[in-house]
C-alpha cells in the first residue's frame, strides 16, 4: 500500500512536471518565438552581470546566515557555508519538497562540531529572516503598483486588504518574539499527550525547547547579529530588484526602479502560487507575463524576464550540484574554535601580557583606533596563543575590561589576573610549570606582527630577548625556563632577571618593527609607524596613491564592528556597480563607470589595511579578495562589451579574445600562485617580482616584471578612466583583450621556470 501511494505521488508530480512545460509551450507561441530569441539576444553578454549580481546576493545571503550561529560560527567555514547555500538553493528549484530537502542538508552539512540545537536554529533563522525581508518586499511591491497604476476599486480593495494581512502577520511575529511565546514548544506539548505520540515527542521536547530558546534568545541578546542579518538578507532582497531593472534596461524597455520593485514584489506571490508546482515551470513564466502586461511593458518582454531569471537560476542550480558532488564530509577542526586556523601542537604556545605597574593611560591609549593593551591581546591571539593571560592589577581590571569590551573586539577566552602581593613572579612560575612554550609581551607599546611571531616561533632552550640597540622591545620567547625569581614587582626587574640567565640570547630588531606609547609624542610616531606597515613592499606608484587616501578611509571603518569581509563585499558592489555604468553605454555613462571603477580600486586596499590594524588576517580572507578581484574584471570587461556592442559586431570578436585571456590568465596565475606560495597566498606577488628579476636575461620575463603593474586593479582602473575622459573606452577595451592573452604565456612559462619555495613569515 505504501509503495502505491509513493508511486502516486511521482506519477502526480511527473504530471504537474508536463503540464508546466506545456504551459510554457504554450506562452511562447503565444508570445512569439522571434520576439522572445530577440529580447534575450538584447539582453546578450548582460547574462554575465546578471548571473555575477546572482553571486553577490549569495555571499550576502550565507552571511547573513553565518550570523545567526553566533559563537558557533568559527566552528563552520563560510566556504563551506556558501557550498550548502547553493546546494539548497538547487534543491529548492525543484519546489517546496526540495526546499526541506535543502535546509535538511544544510542542517546535516554544518557538521557534528556543531550542537544539534544550534545548526537546527540557524537555520531556521536564516529560513524566517529570508521569508521576513520577502513580506517586506512584497508589501512594498503592492504599495509601488498603487502609485503606478490606477487600480480598480475592487482590485485596490483586495491589494490593501493583502497588505494588512502581511502586516498583521508580521506584528503578530514581532509580539510572539517580544514577550517569548512558545510557539513551537507549546505545541509539542500539547501532541505530547497524545497517548500514540507521546513517546516520540519526549524523545524530541529537548531539542525542540532548546532550539526555540535559540530562536528567541537571537533577538532578545544577541541584537548586533540579528539587525546585521536582518539588513543582509534585505540586501539580497535589494539584489534581486536590481537585478529585475537591470534586464529590462537591457532589453531597452525603460522602467524605473519602482517598477522594478513592484515586479520582484509581486514575483514574490507568484513564487508562492507555483511552490507545489516542481520547479514552478510555466507558472513562473506566466506570472512574469500578467505583471508586465499590468505595467504596460508587454507579455514578450514579461517573458524574457522570466526566461532570463530561470537561466541565471540554472546556472547557480548547477554550481549547487557541483557542490553537492565535491563537497566533503565536515572536517573536525575545520576551523577552530578561536576562529584561526588550527596549527601544530608544537606552534601553540601560551601569551603573558604584562599590564601591572603600567599607567592606565598607556594601556587604553588608542593607537590605530584601538587600545594598546587590545592591540598586545590581538597580537598574541594572531600568533596562535592558545592561551592568553593578563597580568593586571586588580583595583583597574574592571574598567579596563569594560573598555576594552566597547570596541567589541576583545576575545573573550582572555584571563584575567591580579598580581600576587605585589609580585608577578609567581604567576609567571605557576604559568610556567603548566605550559611549555610561553611568549612575554609588554603592553604598553606598539609591535610589528612579525615580531609576535618570531617569539611564537621561539624553539631554542634558553631564553630570547628582543632588543634594539641594547633596548628591549618588551617581546621575550621562553621555551621550558623558570621564569623569574621571587620578589619580582615590576617589568624592569623582570628583564633584569630575564637578561641574568647566561643561557638568554638577544636578538636585534629594527626599530622600526616598534614603538613605546608612554607620551603623547611617542603615540604620534606610532600612528606613522602603522602607517608605514600597512604598505606592502610590492606597492607601486598608484598603489602607494591610493594608501593615501584607503588608508584614512580604513582608520574611520576600524572605529566601528567592521570585519575586512564585511569591506570587500562592499567593494564588490562597487565594481559591479562600475560595470553596469559601462553596460548602459555613452560616453557620460562609461565615464561613471571609470570613476566608480577607480573608487573600487582605492577600496580595495582597505580590506587588508582592516585586517592589518585589527589582526584579523585570514586565509579565507584572501581567498575571498581574490574572487573579488576577479569579479572585478569580470564585471567591468562585461559592461564595457554590452555597452561597446551598439557600436557594432565586432566587439563581440574582441569580447571573446578578451574572455579566453581572461579566463586562462585567471587560471595560470591561481596554479601559479598555489605553487609557489603555498599557505601564504599574500605572499604570491613578492615571490614572483623576486624569481623574475633574478632572469633579467630572459627577455619574456623582463617584459612581465616591468609591464605586470599595467594589470593590477590599483593602475588599470586609471588607464580606464584616462580613456573614458577622451572617449576612447573602445581602445582601452582592446588594450584589455590583447593584454589578457600576453599575461596567461607569460605565467604559464614562469610557472614551469620558477622553483616553489614556501613564503617568508
Amino acid at each position: 500500500m505504501p509503495e502505491t501511494r509513493s508511486s502516486s505521488k511521482q506519477w502526480g508530480r511527473l504530471v504537474v512536471v508536463l503540464c508546466g512545460l506545456l504551459l510554457l509551450a504554450h506562452l511562447v507561441r503565444r508570445a512569439g518565438p522571434a520576439r522572445i530569441v530577440e529580447g534575450i539576444a538584447a539582453v546578450g553578454w548582460g547574462v554575465v552581470l546578471v548571473i555575477g549580481l546572482a553571486g553577490v546576493s549569495h555571499l550576502v545571503r550565507t552571511w547573513a546566515w553565518r550570523l545567526t550561529l553566533l559563537d558557533d560560527r568559527h566552528h563552520a567555514s563560510f566556504r563551506r557555508m556558501l557550498a550548502l547555500r547553493l546546494t539548497s538553493e538547487a534543491a529548492g528549484q525543484v519546489g517546496v519538497f526540495g526546499q526541506v530537502f535543502g535546509d535538511t542538508w544544510r542542517v546535516a552539512g554544518l557538521g557534528a562540531e556543531l550542537p544539534i540545537a544550534s545548526r537546527v536554529s540557524s537555520v531556521a533563522l536564516d529560513r524566517a529572516l529570508f521569508t521576513l525581508t520577502s513580506a517586506l518586499v512584497t508589501i512594498a511591491g503592492v504599495i509601488a503598483v498603487a502609485f503606478l497604476l490606477p487600480l480598480p476599486h475592487r482590485t485596490a480593495l483586495y491589494a490593501d486588504s493583502f497588505v494588512l494581512v502581511l502586516v498583521g502577520l508580521i506584528g503578530l511575529a514581532v509580539i510572539a518574539v517580544r514577550r517569548r511565546w512558545a510557539v513551537l514548544a507549546g505545541p509539542a506539548r500539547a501532541v505530547g499527550r497524545i497517548k500514540f505520540a507521546r513517546r516520540w515527542v519526549d524523545g524530541k521536547l529537548s531539542t525542540i525547547v532548546s532550539v526555540e530558546n535559540r530562536l528567541l534568545d537571537f533577538f532578545h541578546h544577541a541584537r548586533g547579529a540579528f539587525w546585521g542579518s536582518l539588513a543582509l538578507n534585505l540586501g539580497g532582497q535589494l539584489a534581486a530588484v536590481l537585478e529585475v531593472y537591470l534586464i529590462l534596461r537591457f532589453m531597452s524597455v525603460h522602467t524605473g526602479l519602482f517598477a522594478a520593485l513592484a515586479i520582484e514584489g509581486l514575483t514574490k506571490l507568484v513564487n508562492v502560487i507555483g511552490i507545489f508546482n516542481p520547479g514552478n515551470i510555466g507558472t513562473y513564466e506566466g506570472g512574469n507575463i500578467l505583471l508586465a502586461r499590468m505595467l504596460g511593458i508587454g507579455g514578450a518582454a514579461g517573458l524574457t524576464l522570466g526566461l532570463v531569471r530561470r537561466i541565471r537560476a540554472l546556472f547557480w542550480a548547477a554550481v549547487g550540484v557541483l557542490c553537492l558532488v565535491k563537497l566533503p564530509q565536515p572536517a573536525r577542526g575545520d576551523e577552530s574554535p578561536t576562529g584561526h586556523e588550527d596549527k601544530p601542537a608544537g606552534d601553540l604556545h601560551t601569551a603573558i601580557i604584562l599590564a601591572h605597574g603600567l599607567p592606565m593611560d598607556s594601556l587604553l591609549a588608542r593607537v590605530g583606533e584601538l587600545p594598546i593593551l587590545l592591540r598586545a591581546i590581538l597580537g598574541a591571539q594572531k600568533a596562535g596563543a592558545s592561551r592568553i593571560v593578563a597580568i593586571v592589577d586588580g583595583a583597574r581590571a574592571h574598567r579596563i575590561q569594560e573598555e576594552l569590551a566597547r570596541t567589541r573586539r576583545l576575545p573573550e577566552a582572555v584571563e584575567w589576573r591580579p598580581p600576587v602581593a605585589g609580585e608577578i613572579g609567581p604567576i609567571l612560575r605557576s604559568v610556567a610549570d603548566s605550559e611549555e612554550r610561553i611568549v612575554l609581551i609588554v603592553a604598553d607599546r606598539i609591535y610589528h606582527p612579525s615580531l609576535h611571531r618570531r617569539a611564537a616561533e621561539w624553539a631554542g632552550r634558553s631564553a630570547l630577548a628582543l632588543t634594539t640597540d641594547g633596548l628591549p622591545v618588551g617581546i621575550y620567547g621562553l621555551n621550558g625556563t623558570r621564569v623569574c625569581p621571587s620578589g619580582t614587582r615590576t617589568i624592569e626587574e623582570l628583564h633584569d632577571s630575564l637578561v641574568s640567565i647566561r643561557t638568554v640570547e638577544c636578538e636585534s630588531v629594527p626599530g622600526n618593527l616598534w614603538q613605546s606609547v608612554a607620551t603623547a609624542e611617542d603615540r604620534v610616531l606610532a600612528e606613522k609607524k602603522l602607517d608605514e606597515w600597512l604598505v606592502k613592499p610590492t606597492d607601486g606608484v598608484f598603489a602607494r596613491m591610493n594608501r593615501r587616501v584607503s588608508i584614512p578611509i580604513s582608520r574611520q571603518l576600524i572605529k566601528f564592528p567592521v570585519t575586512p569581509n564585511m569591506v570587500s563585499l562592499f567593494t564588490l558592489g562597487v565594481s559591479f556597480l562600475a560595470g553596469a555604468f559601462f553596460a548602459f553605454g555613452g560616453r557620460g555613462n562609461m565615464l561613471l563607470g571609470a570613476m566608480l571603477s577607480v573608487f573600487a580600486s582605492i577600496l580595495d586596499g582597505c580590506d587588508g589595511e582592516v585586517a592589518r590594524l585589527t589582526f584579523q588576517e585570514s586565509a579565507f580572507g584572501c581567498w575571498l579578495e581574490t574572487v573579488c578581484d576577479y569579479l572585478y574584471y569580470v564585471f567591468i570587461f562585461a559592461g564595457m562589451m554590452i555597452g561597446l556592442l551598439g557600436r557594432g559586431p565586432v566587439y563581440m570578436i574582441w569580447g571573446s579574445v578578451l574572455f579566453f585571456g581572461a579566463v586562462a590568465s585567471f587560471l595560470t596565475t591561481a596554479m601559479q600562485r598555489r605553487r609557489l606560495a603555498g599557505a601564504r597566498p599574500e605572499q604570491y606577488l613578492k615571490i614572483w617580482q623576486g624569481q623574475a628579476s633574478k632572469r633579467r636575461s630572459n627577455p619574456f620575463l623582463y617584459l612581465g616584471r616591468h609591464t605586470e603593474f599595467l594589470i593590477r586593479r590599483c593602475c588599470m582602473p586609471y588607464l580606464f578612466l584616462g580613456f573614458a575622459l577622451f572617449g576612447a573606452t573602445h581602445l582601452a577595451f582592446i588594450g584589455a583583450a590583447v593584454g589578457a592573452n600576453i599575461v596567461w604565456p607569460i605565467a604559464l612559462y614562469s610557472y614551469f621556470q620558477f622553483n616553489p619555495v614556501r613564503a617568508a613569515p
